[in-house]
């Protein structure tokens, strides 16, 4: 069951952030994971592999991440958020930790109040819960386009050798996907071992728009920084009849886009979603620019 929790803080005194506070905030939830479930906690922290779980760094109410040097007032509400993939952290969030929250909570050495938390969506944007059913029946119905859009609201990068690859090449966004997708999700629901070889073939970029990369330092050392892109970026299913060997097993998979672009919200993009980085959601998609533009001419656009 995945879900997507919002907590409501309201800072105690004037304060100036020295960083996104990602990794503090994952710090704070795994203590809270340990107070209930040590084990569970200590497993977070070394097992490797996909984590069943993603942190955000402070945001505000329009969902920009706090950066260094910005200032909070007391009063101004400001928002960490978590994600839990598997039903037994997500179970332990629901179950234990949001009826035992503390009234404060303290990110290196600056205080907050905590005001509320939601999950539901009405509340705040970025909230949420769902099943892995829904999200394949959210691929199945509604707009059967080929076509996704997500925004990426935190630097967003992959690693390769080392280095991170600032840039929303489709094979690495959406083997990260599938490779959490099938981490967690029942067996049933698994997504055959092709998809990454076919998404990289048969999915190509379609539209950017306001992407931007930026540098994140998120904590002290040589490995608390990265470079990673941010904005809205359109993803398309080629048709079948240019994705040459790999035609034979194109049915559905529109299908599988549209419910990774959902899953997405819940998984965040690229390396370093524990601390932060990757913070994702899918945008409801429409015609790109140049598309747009050919329609406003009158001109027919190919499908």
């Amino acid at each position: 069951m995945p879900v997507s929790l919002l907590l409501s803080l309201i800072p105690i005194a004037h304060l100036t952030l020295p960083s996104p506070l990602g990794r503090e905030a994952q710090a704070w939830f795994l203590g809270q994971i340990a107070r209930h479930r040590p084990e569970l906690a200590q497993a977070l922290h070394d097992v490797p592999g996909p984590k069943p779980y993603t942190v955000s760094g402070v945001t505000g109410d329009t969902w920009r991440v706090a950066g260094v040097g910005q200032r909070l007032k007391p009063g101004e509400r400001c928002w960490p958020r978590v994600t839990t993939l598997n039903d037994d952290l997500s179970g332990l969030v629901v179950e234990k930790i949001l009826p035992n929250l503390p009234v404060r909570l303290t990110l290196r050495g600056m205080d907050f109040r905590i005001e509320g938390h939601t999950l539901n969506p009405a509340d705040h944007p970025w909230a949420g819960q769902t099943t892995y059913g829904a999200l394949v029946q959210a691929g199945e119905g509604g707009d059967r386009s080929r076509q996704i859009k997500l925004e990426f609201a935190s630097p967003t990068a992959f690693r390769s050798e080392g280095a991170d690859i600032p840039l929303p090449i489709p094979s690495h966004v959406f083997r990260g996907y599938w490779q959490k997708w099938n981490a967690f999700a029942p067996e049933p629901l698994r997504i055959q071992d092709t998809w990454p070889q076919f998404a990289a073939a048969c999915v190509m970029v379609s539209e950017l728009t306001n992407v931007n990369t930026e540098r994140w330092i998120f904590a002290n050392g040589a490995r608390g920084a990265a470079t990673g892109f941010t904005g809205r970026v359109g993803f398309t299913l080629l048709p079948r009849d240019q994705c040459g060997e790999w035609a034979a097993i194109w049915s559905g998979a529109a299908q599988v886009l549209r419910t990774l672009a959902e899953f997405a919200f819940y998984c965040g993009t690229g390396h370093h979603t524990t601390v932060g980085l990757g913070q994702t959601r899918p945008l409801t998609p429409g015609p790109s620019p140049v598309e747009k533009a050919r329609q406003e001419r009158g001109e027919s656009v190919r499908s």
